[in-house]
């Protein structure tokens, strides 16, 4: 139905995706032979490694999704009922699989960028992930190398321009929220959202500094936040987010408006739910003294959902 295609990665400038897919990698990829291990090579060096990081900081080119279990290309083709993949990247020893999708507009995520924008990439990716039943967990910094002679690689029948967020939209439901001990946030590039989002008010109050002072600040706090993520995003694109906000903040129409809107709407939030301070802090020492969230969250009388929003997440091990 599909025309899947093996290909040989010896001649992977026969095939019209790969080229595109070459040519759309970051100038200097991080790659690795093994897993949980990286380094920063030429494109033409990258290829030859294992592992391959498939898009650059500032845009997405490509939505990656990794699925564990030996049905992953049945599940793509027949079952979820979504668009085949651009390319699959097979284990011969295990049948697990990366579905790789070309978007035909990337996705900027900082410069150009539009945070909706942003947040509609990591709904859709989010529903992808739910109907493939894929791993979440999956932060697709590095993916299998499609032009390593270590994986079975196959083409379809996917268009070559790639799909726009609005077609791959109608396949997914972009309602589905992710279970409370799993925070949509912290999938994905939602993580890239939700750093952007718990960096910026440092940003906005500070926003009389100059702009190598506000990256030097922004810098340590967004790393801090990075580290909360079971995994991480790679140092160069949590620098890319600073670096946004500090331009941001530094524009000659960033205003006392500016000021003015975040402080209505931090009362707007005070007036409707009250002033929970000191209440977040309650459940911050709960968490550490090891109790459980839903524990807290009855304690307190609020959800596990806003205990996750207030920052009670699994940190990395």
């Amino acid at each position: 139905m599909y025309n899947l295609q093996k290909i040989n990665p010896k001649n992977w400038q026969d095939y019209p995706i790969l080229i595109q897919y070459f040519d759309d990698l970051p100038t200097k990829p991080y790659c690795s032979y093994v897993k949980n291990f990286c380094e920063i090579r030429t494109k033409k060096r990258a290829i030859e490694r294992v592992y391959i990081q498939p898009n650059p900081p500032v845009r997405v080119n490509y939505i990656v999704i990794d699925i564990d279990h030996p049905n992953g290309i049945h599940n793509a083709l027949y079952d979820a009922d979504l668009p085949p993949p651009h390319l699959i990247i097979q284990n011969p020893k295990n049948a697990h699989v990366h579905l790789v999708y070309k978007l035909k507009n990337p996705v900027f995520m900082w410069g150009k960028a539009k945070p909706k924008h942003i947040r509609y990439l990591a709904r859709i990716e989010h529903g992808m992930v739910k109907k493939l039943g894929a791993d979440a967990s999956y932060g697709g910094n590095l993916m299998k190398n499609p032009m390593s002679d270590v994986w079975t690689t196959y083409t379809t029948t996917a268009p070559l321009e790639g799909y726009t967020l609005k077609h791959l939209a109608q396949f997914v439901n972009l309602d589905v929220l992710p279970s409370d001990d799993e925070a949509a946030n912290d999938q994905g590039f939602g993580r890239n959202c939700n750093l952007f989002d718990q960096t910026r008010p440092y940003g906005y109050n500070e926003s009389t500094a100059s702009y190598s002072a506000l990256v030097k600040l922004l810098t340590p706090i967004a790393e801090n936040f990075n580290n909360q993520f079971e995994i991480p995003l790679f140092k160069n694109e949590v620098m890319h987010i600073v670096r946004s906000i500090a331009r941001y903040c530094t524009r000659t129409d960033f205003t006392a408006s500016h000021k003015a809107f975040s402080e209505t709407q931090r009362a707007r939030i005070t007036i409707r739910w009250g002033d929970n301070t000191e209440q977040q802090k309650q459940a911050m020492q709960m968490y550490a003294d090891g109790i459980k969230k839903t524990i807290i969250a009855e304690q307190l009388g609020v959800t596990t959902r806003t205990l996750t929003n207030w920052g009670l997440r699994k940190k990395k091990k």
